[in-house]
């Protein structure tokens, strides 16, 4: 069950995107602490370093994460907030090579250095996870979690993380270990509830859906944590993404970033759910629904079985099924236009209406 150590050669395409989709999301996470007025001090968390940087130059996650500090560090200095940044790598040449990468970048974090602080680490990640948790716990976070393999985030590091009040996480896992090693005992001591016969009955593609699942089962009834998935394919291979926030502006950024990133389904840097065939139609028989059209659909249904319904009940549903306001306005528009509900002006599906400014808009649905 040893993971291949992507560091040994030039980052692939697949490896690129799930790094990315962590820079774009860090990109619009970092501006929020900074715009806050009851935001003093952040933490990211880099527990999986790795060197810094791919073997031919490629930007790791940690010189991503400086990028990112970078780009607005006039705006830090403005609000005088304090970011801390914890990067570790476990292997010791690569955590020496981390660290020679991080001070080629210090030079150019000077005009930030009163606001900035960086720690390396070179420990076991379970070991420095407890050696920190009581101290990040309350603050304002962001974790990447990027793992090689499954073995790190457990049950019990899962359940301590979404414990968190201010902390959206993002760990990477690979999906097609549990098809793979899941009757393994060595598997099974990380992940003992498994479902063996679910997991045999899965298709390939689909697994990274139902790792999405296993952990939503262990997430307390009381929680406010949501989760959501972004699958990448290799090969023959599944791994993922697992997003994590309590924040409805979470959720809606990480939203955002994965439908820009593949606009036909939002969840994966492929077809997972051939909406592609869909778009193409067929000879004979009923078309196949994109997943765009099945929600556009189902949301219809919901509107429709209402007298009334408001903005942010619209804007919530959308983000509980994975969608983006885009999507639930243009159905809002076509009902509209056919005289099935009525409405004036601008149908305010926004975090920023709903939310950030309380703007309450109803929707009437015609008889």
């Amino acid at each position: 069950m040893s993971a291949k150590d992507l560091h040994k050669e030039s980052f692939t395409e697949e490896t690129i995107t799930k790094l990315e989709i962590f820079e774009k999301y860090l990109e619009s996470w970092l501006p929020v602490a900074i715009e806050s007025p009851f935001i003093k001090e952040v933490n990211i968390c880099d527990f999986f370093s790795g060197p810094g940087k791919s073997v031919d130059g490629v930007k790791g996650s940690p010189l991503r994460v400086i990028s990112v500090i970078n780009k607005y560090y006039d705006r830090i200095i403005k609000q005088k907030l304090q970011i801390n940044i914890l990067f570790n790598e476990y292997i010791k040449k690569k955590y020496g090579q981390l660290c020679d990468c991080i001070k080629l970048e210090q030079e150019g974090l000077k005009r930030l250095e009163s606001f900035l602080k960086i720690e390396l680490f070179n420990k076991e990640f379970k070991e420095l996870f407890n050696s920190k948790k009581t101290l990040l716990k309350n603050d304002f976070n962001l974790f990447f979690l990027d793992q090689s393999g499954v073995k790190h985030i457990t049950e019990d590091v899962f359940l301590e993380l979404i414990e968190f009040p201010k902390t959206d996480f993002m760990f990477f896992i690979s999906s097609s270990s549990f098809k793979r090693f899941a009757s393994d005992p060595s598997f099974q001591k990380h992940f003992r509830d498994i479902n063996l016969q679910e997991i045999s009955m899965t298709k390939q593609t689909e697994m990274h859906k139902l790792i999405l699942q296993y952990y939503r089962g262990k997430i307390p009834r009381t929680s406010k944590v949501k989760l959501y998935p972004f699958t990448i394919k290799k090969g023959v291979n599944v791994y993922g993404l697992i997003f994590g926030t309590k924040h409805p502006l979470g959720v809606d950024k990480f939203l955002k970033i994965a439908w820009d990133t593949n606009e036909l389904n939002g969840e994966a840097n492929f077809d997972i759910d051939d909406d592609w065939e869909a778009k193409q139609g067929v000879l004979f028989g009923v078309r196949k629904l994109s997943k765009r059209e099945r929600y556009e659909h189902e949301l219809e249904k919901y509107i429709m079985s209402k007298k009334d319904i408001s903005n942010i009940e619209l804007f919530d549903y959308t983000l509980e099924n994975g969608h983006i306001a885009a999507h639930t306005i243009e159905v809002l528009k076509r009902l509209k236009k056919n005289n099935k509900i009525e409405y004036e002006g601008h149908p305010c599906i926004s975090y920023d209406k709903c939310y950030k400014k309380s703007e309450l808009k109803h929707f009437k649905i015609k008889p």
